[in-house]
C-alpha cells in the first residue's frame, strides 16, 4: 500500500490531516505527478493498493462552497464547512461532513526543515507562491502538538476569553461582545480578556472591550484550560472556526450560538455543550455552570469524548476512507 499526499498542500492549515495519515499509515509520500493541476493549498491524497486506489479531497476552507473540479476527481470529498442546503442534491453522495480542525505541530524542528527543503526543491516550479509555501512549514512548527490539547481540571469561576474582531462579520463580533459584557458584569466571575486589537487600530467601535496584552499560544492554551467555561460562535463566512475544535479537544464546558454548517454528528444541548442566543440565556448558563459543578464536569467529559470519537485526526481519515 502506498499513500500519496498532494505536494502543494498547506501544511499549516491541513497538517491536522497529515497527522491522521501518519497515525494510520506511518509512511506517505508528497507528490504532484499523480494529481491534476490543483490550485495551491488543495489537500488531496491517494491510497494505492495492488488492485485499486482511493482518491480523497479534504476541504477545510471557511466557505461552504464546493470545488467542482476537485469533487469530480475524487471518490470522497471531506468538507469542514458543509451546508447541504446550499448544494444541488446530485453532489451530496460524495461529500462527508468532517467537522472542524485546527493547526497543530506535526514535525519537530529537524523534520520541519527536512520536509521544507526537500519539498521546496521538488515543487519549486509548480509552487507559484513560494514564500507562502515555505512559511507554512514554519507556521506548522510554531503550533502545539495534539497531545497538548487534553482535558484538565478547570477553575470554578475564572474565565478567559480572547478573540478577533472581524471586518465583515458583524454577527460574530456582536455575539463575542455580548459574551464579554455579560462576563464583565457578573460579580461572581473573574473575567480576563476581550477582543484582540486590530492591526490597523480600527476596532470597529469595540475599543472598550479590547484586551491590550499579547498572549503567546502556550499561555493562551494554559489560560483556556483553566477557564471555567468558554464561548464559541461561528466565525468568518459562518464557518466552524478552529476554536470549536480546540475547545472540544480540551474538554471545555462550551457556551455557543447555533452552528450554520453540518457536523459529523450533532452536538447535543446540555450534553456536549450549551446553546445560547441572547444575554439572558448566556447569563443563566453561566450561573448554572458556576453553581452546578457536577453538571459542568459532565459537559467537559462529553465534549472531550465527542472530539475523540468524531474529530480526532485519525478518526476523520478513517471515516473518509470507509465512505465507499
Amino acid at each position: 500500500m502506498k499513500v500519496y499526499v498532494y505536494g502543494l498542500c498547506n501544511v499549516f492549515y491541513d497538517g491536522y490531516y497529515i497527522q491522521g495519515i501518519k497515525e494510520l499509515y506511518k509512511d506517505f509520500e508528497f507528490n504532484v505527478c499523480k494529481f491534476p493541476k490543483f490550485g495551491e493549498e488543495t489537500f488531496a491524497y491517494i491510497i494505492e493498493n495492488e488492485n485499486d486506489s482511493q482518491k480523497i479531497i479534504i476541504d477545510s476552507k471557511d466557505s461552504n462552497q464546493i470545488n467542482l473540479t476537485e469533487l469530480e476527481w475524487c471518490d470522497v470529498y471531506g468538507k469542514v464547512n458543509y451546508n447541504a442546503d446550499r448544494l444541488p442534491v446530485k453532489y451530496h453522495e460524495k461529500i462527508v461532513a468532517i467537522g472542524p480542525s485546527f493547526g497543530i505541530k506535526i514535525w519537530n524542528l529537524f523534520e520541519t526543515l527536512y520536509y521544507l527543503a526537500f519539498n521546496f526543491i521538488r515543487f519549486k516550479h509548480p509552487a507559484l507562491n513560494k514564500r507562502e509555501f515555505a512559511a507554512n512549514y514554519w507556521r506548522q512548527y510554531k503550533r502545539l502538538k495534539l497531545k497538548k490539547y487534553n482535558l484538565t481540571e478547570s477553575s470554578i469561576n475564572d474565565v478567559f476569553f480572547l478573540n478577533s474582531i472581524w471586518k465583515k462579520e458583524s454577527e460574530t463580533n456582536k455575539n463575542r461582545a455580548l459574551f464579554i459584557e455579560t462576563c464583565k458584569n457578573k460579580q461572581n466571575v473573574n473575567f480576563e480578556g476581550g477582543f484582540a486589537a486590530r492591526h490597523n487600530g480600527d476596532n470597529l467601535g469595540f475599543d472598550n472591550l479590547v484586551y491590550s496584552e499579547k498572549i503567546p499560544l502556550k499561555m493562551y492554551i494554559k489560560k483556556i484550560k483553566n477557564s471555567a467555561f468558554v464561548f464559541n460562535t461561528p466565525a468568518v463566512l459562518s464557518c466552524h472556526g478552529w476554536k470549536l475544535a480546540e475547545f472540544l479537544a480540551l474538554g471545555k464546558a462550551i457556551i455557543t450560538t447555533t452552528h450554520y454548517n453540518k457536523l459529523p454528528v450533532d452536538l447535543v444541548n446540555e450534553r456536549h455543550l450549551m446553546y445560547a442566543e441572547n444575554h439572558s440565556e448566556i447569563n443563566n448558563i453561566i450561573e448554572r455552570l458556576i453553581t452546578d459543578i457536577s453538571f459542568k464536569k459532565k459537559l467537559e467529559s462529553e465534549s472531550r469524548n465527542y472530539f475523540e470519537t468524531y474529530l480526532a485526526p485519525q478518526k476523520v481519515i478513517k471515516r473518509l476512507e470507509e465512505k465507499q
